[in-house]
Order: C-alpha cells, then sequence, then structure tokens
C-alpha cells in the first residue's frame, strides 16, 4: 500500500491539533457535566478515525441496555474504532497502557479501567468492573488479553466475565467482531478487493511491533474499510458461568471472521503472563468507589 510522507506529516499535525481543540472543552466538561463528556471523546475517536483514513462498515448495533461489550484485538486503532461507534463506552486496558506517552494520558482521562495481571489484584479488580456497570456504564474489552495478526483469534478468556455476577442489574453481553478487510474502494459505496495478510499488518500491532513507526504508517497510508459487527447480544444469566459465556463470544466472533476471510487460526497457545491464574477470583473484595 501507498506511503504518503506529505500526507503522514499532514495527518500528525492535525492529530496534535484534534487533542488541543478538545482537551480543553473535555476538561470542562469533566467539571460542569461529567454525565456528558463521552460525546467530545466519541468525537475525538470519530476524528482519529477520518485522520488514520478508516472508512467503518457497521453492522448491527451497539446494545442499549447493561452491557459488557467483548471485542477481537487487533490493533490500537480497535479503541478509536470502538470509541467512534459505543457513545459512551469505557475501555478495560492492561495496567501498562497507562504508563504509555500522550496515549496513556488519553486514556486515564476517558474514563479507561486500568488492569494488573496479578492474581492478588482479581477479586479488587472484579468489583471495580461492576461498580462501573452498576452505574449505567458499558464496558468495552478485549478477552483475548493480547492483540493478534487480524486474521487469528486466541482464546477468548473468561476471567473479567466474572464481573458480572455482581451486577445489580440483568447483565448481557454483546460480541463484536474487528475486521481490517477491504481497500478503500474511493468514494464508491461498493466494498473494494480484500486485503492481503501483509497489507492488512499495516494497520494491526501485534508481538513486537514498536509503536511509533507503525502508527506514522498508519497516517501516512491511504488507509482501509474496517468491518465492524455487532452479534446479538447475549443474556449472562442464561449461562452456567463465565466460561460459557467467554466460550459463546469467542465462537461468535471467530465464525464471523472465518466468514470474511476464509479460514482462520484459533491460537491456543498462552503466555505464562496470559493464563487464566487469577485464583482469587471468587474472593470478596471491600468495595470502593469508580466512577
Amino acid at each position: 500500500m501507498t506511503f504518503s510522507v506529505l500526507r503522514a506529516g499532514l495527518n500528525v499535525f492535525l492529530f496534535l491539533v484534534l487533542i488541543g481543540l478538545l482537551l480543553g472543552p473535555y476538561v470542562l466538561m469533566i467539571a460542569l457535566a461529567p454525565h456528558k463528556r463521552h460525546k467530545i471523546a466519541q468525537l475525538f475517536f470519530k476524528g482519529c478515525v477520518a485522520l488514520t483514513g478508516l472508512r467503518l462498515v457497521v453492522t448491527g448495533a451497539p446494545s442499549e441496555r447493561t452491557v459488557m461489550f467483548a471485542s477481537n484485538h487487533a490493533s490500537y486503532l480497535d479503541i478509536i474504532v470502538l470509541g467512534a461507534v459505543i457513545p459512551g463506552g469505557v475501555f478495560v486496558a492492561k495496567s501498562e497502557v497507562a504508563d504509555w506517552p500522550l496515549f496513556g494520558f488519553l486514556a486515564r482521562l476517558s474514563r479507561t479501567i486500568f488492569i494488573s495481571r496479578n492474581g492478588q489484584d482479581a477479586a479488587l479488580q472484579r468489583t471495580v468492573l461492576a461498580a462501573r456497570m452498576n452505574k449505567g456504564h458499558a464496558l468495552v474489552l478485549f478477552p483475548e488479553g493480547t492483540s493478534t495478526n487480524g486474521a487469528s483469534i486466541k482464546r477468548f478468556k473468561s476471567t473479567l466475565f466474572a464481573a458480572l455476577d455482581d451486577v445489580n442489574a440483568q447483565p448481557w453481553v454483546q460480541p463484536v467482531s474487528l475486521v481490517y478487510a477491504r481497500h478503500v474502494n474511493g468514494p464508491q459505496l461498493s466494498p473494494g478487493p480484500l486485503l492481503s495478510q501483509s497489507e492488512r499488518e499495516q494497520f494491526t500491532w501485534f508481538g513486537d511491533m514498536t509503536l511509533a513507526p507503525h502508527l506514522l504508517n498508519v497516517f501516512g497510508s491511504r488507509g482501509c474499510e474496517v468491518e465492524v459487527t455487532f452479534h446479538q447480544p447475549l443474556n449472562a444469566v442464561q449461562f452456567d458461568d463465565r466460561k460459557m459465556i467467554a466460550k459463546a463470544c469467542e465462537e461468535a466472533v471467530g465464525g464471523h471472521l472465518n466468514d470474511t476471510l476464509g479460514p482462520i487460526t484459533l491460537d491456543l497457545n498462552v503466555a505464562a503472563n496470559d493464563t487464566e491464574s487469577f485464583t482469587s477470583l471468587g474472593q470478596t473484595a471491600p468495595a470502593i468507589g469508580a466512577e
């Protein structure tokens, strides 16, 4: 895919301008009308989608119930894509993201819940997630625990779904499929040709890829078409346990990727620090304040 230095430089400049224009109003909204600040956050995400050249093709709609969205994870771009189409969504991210330059600051500002992989923190994290849902916040999480190449998925871990047991209202889970699928077909509405895997990996971010060069390459590209599919919401109380919920989400997401890209790989290799070893998950934790 064609890279333009001029396009990259212009989009980086416009990205910084976008932050400058919206940061002040966002902070002001926190003080004056915190329940409406998600509108500015969504405007920011939509601006980022435009600057990265992504064209979103959305099928279905995000549930308006007390819901937890469960999506496959292929790139940091997933954040802006889902943020643009899920009003008021609160992301759940690994704690390392909080320390990322600029992006960590933006994540903290936008109410992201940071979670640790330390098993001793699992009960507390469960309480935090449930408290957010009890306040009416829709959570957005990536159950794979890491990103992939966009043409495969990893086993959906069930750990974070345990928070659903502590939600007061009837909780729902909605699987979401993200596919970096096609070339942008100019102004035409007809779909462009499918991306090759090497082309797809100009947008997916995984393994030992470095963030800054990858982001610059995205800003300098012509973008791609991203398919966002909201599957049928699942009533969490109809499942025997969290593992069955995770499996149902994994099957819905994996099935859609398979239909779009052809046979995909289910990567069952789990890194040592990605295992579901949160042995304290079922313990209770003192109630804490959650925004």
